[in-house]
């Protein structure tokens, strides 16, 4: 098997956003500029010692908001920051993170051998028995297909913290997690949340998505109740510049005021990638979505051996 080795960019600083600690926009939206906002607490990002792991959820209860985009995309930075990572396929649908990083199963396993996050949550085996490498270096799948949706309805299926267990168990020297969340509420997306970690908040700048975003505030708000999660950042899918992302970008602000705030431009190549199973980095590094992920990335988990 040849893998892609994902190489770090190198960024020019005229394409860089800069990061401000403001907790607003007040330019009008004819005049924005992409910029990340900081919390007033933020000290910068350190990076993942040896031993240490991380555990970061992409979250967002409705669909189309960007998560599985911001998934992929945020494990590549981190992938090609020399880190390893795996991803945990929990949106149980063909035309997801599954259909578009394509498992590299191991030659001659017959379909039915092949593990899935459904048979993580069964009970049926282990973590590390259903991880599998991609095309990518450093970088690792748990998938899920249509029949991991079986286990919202199968009362067989039961435990909050069966994921969360999985991973305490799991041997594999593995860096950072990231878990693709459902877009819905239900058993799936409640054991994501039980395993704890750090909150990615996706939101793509629309009219509906703006609608949503104050029952999704209420409910990260009862899960932080429940289990030991924070929203680290809110992701805003799509940026442009126009009065619904001045609107959303504010509301974002407003109702997560420890989290970063990071525009990701739009792009063509962000469309394109998935019809050629590619990540928008490998697609087109020179994207200006993939310089976007990359930063944010950087501002979430420092490079290996750089200080806070």
């Amino acid at each position: 098997m040849v893998q892609v080795t994902l190489e770090p960019l190198k960024i020019p600083e005229r394409l860089l956003m800069p990061a401000v600690f403001e907790r607003a926009w007040t330019e009008p939206a004819n005049r924005l500029k992409p910029r990340i906002l900081l919390p007033a607490a933020f000290t910068g990002a350190a990076p993942i010692l040896p031993g240490e792991h991380r555990v970061f959820i992409v979250f967002n209860r409705k669909g189309g908001a960007g998560k599985t985009t911001t998934t992929l995309e945020l494990a590549c930075a981190w992938a090609a920051m020399g880190y390893t990572v795996r991803i945990i396929d929990g949106d149980p649908q063909d035309a997801g993170l599954t259909g578009w990083l394509e498992p590299v199963y191991p030659e001659g396993l017959a379909v039915k051998n092949r593990m899935t996050l459904k048979n993580v949550l069964y009970g049926e085996v282990g973590l590390d028995e259903a991880t599998y490498y991609t095309r990518y270096k450093n970088l690792y799948i748990v998938p899920s297909y249509e029949d991991c949706a079986v286990v919202e309805y199968d009362p067989a299926v039961t435990g909050e913290r069966t994921l969360r267990r999985a991973i305490k168990r799991s041997e594999a020297p593995v860096d950072i997690t990231i878990v693709d969340c459902p877009p819905k509420i239900g058993k799936l997306s409640t054991f994501t949340l039980a395993l704890g970690g750090e909150v990615l908040v996706p939101s793509q700048l629309s009219g509906l998505d703006q609608k949503s975003n104050e029952p999704l505030r209420r409910t990260i708000a009862d899960a932080q109740e429940e289990y030991d999660v924070r929203v680290r950042a809110a992701v805003l899918t799509a940026w442009g510049q126009t009065k619904i992302s001045l609107k959303v970008g504010n509301e974002m602000a407003e109702h997560y005021p420890d989290a970063l705030v990071c525009p990701v431009r739009r792009s063509v190549d962000a469309t394109t990638a998935p019809d050629e199973n590619k990540s928008i980095r490998e697609y087109n590094k020179r994207s200006t979505t993939t310089r976007d992920f990359d930063q944010l990335g950087r501002m979430l988990v420092a490079p290996r051996g750089e200080a806070a």
